[in-house]
């Protein structure tokens, strides 16, 4: 990825995709922690605690992408990620976005009624999916009269499985679609929203040049967000901002109000995101002595 400053003086002009940007980072900072996942986080999924530098992550991703690249996955193909707040999560949207696929983000809590529209409307051939869901997915896709592949994180489709890709003489650029984001539907029927790499290049950007009391630290900062990665604030705000600074993702499953304090300090984070219900939960439990005993600035 590229970035230039535009003719107002203000707004950047950006290049390149999501995975051209973290490949770029990665060559600048092979050691540096991509991910961290703490002990509290680790118990949650049951998956091992500790850090992934860049090089190591990078390492998973092209095996990723070439796996996906040899099924015939490709420009113009939509799919579902089922991984929560996992590492598989980013390893296999750069994969995917690296050939040009778009990525659905899935809430685990969907119902099949709910995955059964989603499969349907965002046109999906492929989810990711932990197992516990495959048989929720594989339904919701019969429901909905709609073929798709299901498979686990760690399970490399087989080769030559895919539909033709749409766009497969498109090479990727800024303005491929990079995820389709679905609101709510507190009002109706959820609406996907159709994001280019322009969306989570800019975000990323933008946040990196807000300087002041948001001022990052390139190749220093560490973010803890325990918000979900199937909305935009996690995925494209606070995960790109990092992925472009050379920071560290702390991933967290969800808020634990109980021992947040514990995870800030054993993560080392330097930066936390939260929602407005979070303080007043924090700074209504009893005091600790060792409350301030944290990094965050």
């Amino acid at each position: 990825m590229t970035a230039e400053t535009g003719a107002d003086g203000v707004t950047p002009v950006l290049e390149g995709t999501v995975y051209e940007a973290f490949r770029e980072s990665a060559a600048r900072w092979p050691a540096r922690p991509f991910l961290c996942v703490p002990s509290r986080t680790a118990r949650a999924y049951g998956i091992e605690a500790g850090e992934i530098t860049y090089a190591d992550f990078e390492r998973r991703v092209e095996a990723l992408r070439e796996g996906y690249a040899a099924a015939g996955y490709g420009h113009g193909h939509r799919a579902g990620l089922l991984l929560e707040n996992r590492p598989e999560f980013f390893a296999h949207w750069f994969a995917l976005n690296a050939l040009g696929v778009s990525v659905v983000p899935i809430n685990a809590e969907f119902r099949v009624g709910e995955l059964a529209y989603l499969v349907e409307n965002s046109d999906m051939v492929l989810a990711v999916s932990l197992p516990d869901h495959h048989d929720r997915l594989r339904e919701a896709a019969q429901r909905a009269g709609h073929s798709l592949t299901v498979v686990s994180p760690d399970q490399s489709p087989v080769a030559g499985s895919a539909p033709e890709a749409p766009r497969s003489r498109d090479t990727p650029d800024i303005a491929t679609e990079c995820a389709l984001l679905y609101t709510s539907g507190t009002t109706g029927r959820p609406k996907g929203c159709i994001l280019p790499n322009e969306y989570f290049l800019f975000a990323g950007t933008w946040y990196r040049e807000l300087g002041g009391y948001c001022a990052l630290r390139p190749g220093e900062d560490r973010l803890l967000s325990p918000l979900p990665l199937v909305h935009m604030n996690a995925m494209a705000v606070s995960s790109m901002v990092m992925l472009l600074i050379g920071g560290t993702i702390v991933l967290a499953d969800r808020f634990h109000p109980a021992d947040w304090w514990a995870t800030v300090r054993e993560s080392r984070a330097t930066v936390i995101h939260y929602l407005g219900v979070m303080p007043a939960m924090l700074l209504g439990a009893p005091a600790g002595e060792s409350d301030r005993d944290h990094s965050v600035r």
